[in-house]
């Protein structure tokens, strides 16, 4: 593809072309009518030869998915379930109408059906919700739905989640994406452990996996161990069935499964292995909780990003809250050295200590 021609070339050109072609015009320095019009015109050129190119560029690293019509993941929304409450026992029952939205820690979840406080009781029985957006952010911890955002019965006072919530992951990144693609070209082959790994993948809910080989059978049974994880550490028993189906197969010539006579196999999720971290951060003039507050959050987010062994490295960490634009300085006491799980491992957020000075 030709190359992007910049401003000066375009108007140079431009310039030359005008006056070789007539004799009328004469004045091009800057401030006159032509050199305004020319000024414009190649400005508007130069943004035009860089869309092109980025344009060419993004469409070029597209052909190789649209030829295998390998489609990015999108993200999934949260579920899980809530309790209504209300104060006292009552000589009727109280129903919370399915579609009553419900919120806590920043985050809105609507209920799927109705919630039923029985005749003589204080609470319904657990019924579904589910986040209102797609997202990992929204697999919140037990008690933080607590606000009841819809119009209920007046009765019924207190809405918790009794469990953390699951299933929410994220638009698969770029760089998710590209590595999903290397492991399924290299898979094509039908039975190696490229094509295990892919197919666990093909599942909507599965945001990395890893393998593990059994020699001899594990229990005398299993080949290979398949960790799976949906980027909350973890995966559901629904997404370990699913994943299970994929690389088995079901004898159909849509499904013919990926593993070789005799291979047995078992689908599990990884262990999670709390990381704890302790640091010490100097910081401009800034509320040391909203600071401390800040630091965890990027630190958390991180960790918690990470995908089935894939080590915890402290000097991203470090680059990371240094990107923080009221941390001078910060620097990692403990651990002294990159942690790094297991195969069948995942890093994920213990406790975080952070002790902040203040900057000269």
């Amino acid at each position: 593809m030709a190359k992007i021609r910049r401003y000066d070339e375009i108007m140079a050109g431009a310039t030359a072309n005008m006056i070789a072609k007539q004799d009328k015009i004469t004045d091009f320095n800057e401030g006159s009518i032509i050199h305004t019009i020319l000024d414009t015109v190649s400005r508007i050129a130069e943004r035009m030869y860089v869309a092109i190119r980025q344009g060419y560029n993004e469409l070029l690293v597209l052909i190789p998915y649209s030829l295998f019509d390998f489609e990015r993941k999108n993200g999934l929304h949260a579920s899980g379930k809530v309790i209504f409450k209300r104060s006292v026992a009552l000589s009727a029952q109280s129903i919370v109408p399915k579609g009553t939205r419900v919120s806590g820690g920043g985050h809105s979840f609507t209920t799927t059906e109705a919630a039923i406080i029985p005749v003589g009781g204080t609470e319904s029985a657990a019924v579904e919700v589910v986040a209102d957006k797609a997202g990992r952010a929204f697999n919140v911890a037990a008690g933080v739905i607590n606000t009841i955002d819809s119009v209920v019965p007046a009765d019924v006072v207190e809405v918790t989640n009794p469990y953390a919530l699951s299933g929410g992951t994220d638009q698969e990144t770029d760089a998710e994406y590209k590595e999903r693609f290397r492991i399924y070209i290299n898979g094509l082959s039908g039975t190696n452990s490229y094509a295990i790994k892919s197919a666990a993948l093909s599942v909507n809910a599965v945001r990395s996996v890893s393998t593990q080989n059994h020699k001899p059978p594990y229990k005398n049974l299993y080949n290979m161990s398949i960790y799976v994880d949906d980027g909350s550490g973890g995966a559901t028993e629904e997404t370990i069935e699913a994943v299970r189906r994929a690389i088995e197969g079901d004898d159909t010539e849509a499904n013919p499964g990926h593993l070789a006579p005799g291979i047995n196999i078992r689908v599990l999720s990884p262990t999670a292995i709390p990381v704890v971290i302790e640091m010490d951060a100097s910081i401009y003039s800034i509320d040391t909780d909203e600071a401390r507050e800040g630091i965890r959050s990027v630190v958390s987010s991180y960790i918690n990003g990470l995908t089935i062994g894939k080590p915890v490295v402290l000097s991203e960490i470090i680059t990371k809250v240094m990107a923080l634009n009221y941390v001078k300085d910060v620097s990692i006491s403990s651990p002294q050295v990159n942690v790094t799980p297991a195969i069948n491992q995942i890093a994920r957020t213990g406790t975080i200590k952070i002790n902040l000075t203040e900057a000269d």
